[in-house]
């Protein structure tokens, strides 16, 4: 099927906040059934991204606060907990009264959500982005965003070389280090390993099987255009498991610009 490029509509980001709030009720009912030794709050609070989505966060989707004592959210997330309690053996009865508690708040904060993204428009190397210093072990950190959405950053190989270079360029000589690392589903994503070295793939974690909230294990569910991936949700709901695991790795700087010369001369 040929890929459509035309922006989101506001309809279809609503869309999405719609049905990957639903895809999060579904994984904390399935989380819950997995590991019952975990309280109900703390999987809606940190494992899923329901909160940032709603109209009881004030700020942006990354909030330097949260509000999870406060009203509205602590009242939405009491009801849910009762709908968890009430249908604990009925995944689809609890998702689908839960979504209607959640549902008003969503759409109150839709059209600020929707005129919001790309959140990472300003990220210092493109689609990339660097922590601020390096980490214990010596090694940059980097996160991956998508800031040319409706295009993938995969689309342009021109492009995608160019923020890894400049990310190589202030990680060698600005921060001085000679590795750099993420954590990200899109490690275990073949178009994305197909840019990184052999020691990349040597130096793979096994996938992280503590979900968290953010992007790095939610990302795979929103497409380029920045709309909902139904197709990887239904591997998720059929399954159980995320499609792509969530993975640490890291390569010499070394061997990263070997590898993108390759990359080039292909």
């Amino acid at each position: 099927m040929e890929r459509e490029y035309r922006p989101k509509t506001f309809a279809e980001h609503r869309e999405y906040l719609h049905e990957i709030v639903k895809l999060q009720l579904f994984f904390v009912h399935l989380w819950l059934e997995k590991h019952p030794e975990d309280d109900f709050r703390y999987v809606l609070e940190h494992r899923v991204n329901i909160y940032r989505k709603t109209d009881a966060n004030p700020e942006s989707a990354i909030p330097k606060v949260l509000h999870f004592d406060e009203s509205p959210w602590n009242e939405m997330a009491n009801a849910a907990h009762e709908l968890y309690l009430k249908h604990r053996d009925d995944r689809a009865a609890f998702e689908r009264e839960a979504f209607e508690v959640f549902r008003p708040s969503l759409d109150g904060r839709a059209e600020r959500d929707y005129g919001e993204r790309p959140f990472c428009g300003v990220w210092q190397f493109g689609c990339l982005r660097s922590n601020p210093a390096p980490s214990e072990d010596g090694r940059l950190g980097f996160h991956i965003g998508n800031p040319i959405s409706p295009y993938s950053f995969f689309d342009d190989p021109e492009y995608l070389k160019s923020c890894f270079l400049a990310l190589l360029d202030v990680a060698e000589k600005v921060m001085g280090v000679k590795e750099i690392s993420t954590r990200s589903w899109l490690n275990s994503y073949p178009r994305w390993l197909a840019w990184f070295p052999q020691e990349w793939l040597d130096h793979m974690s096994e996938p992280n099987p503590e979900v968290k909230w953010h992007a790095g294990f939610w990302g795979q569910f929103i497409t380029a255009r920045g709309t909902f991936s139904y197709r990887r949700a239904e591997i998720l709901r059929r399954t159980g498991e995320f499609p792509y695991g969530h993975r640490y790795s890291f390569a010499s700087i070394a061997a990263m610009r070997k590898k993108l010369a390759e990359i080039e001369s292909a």
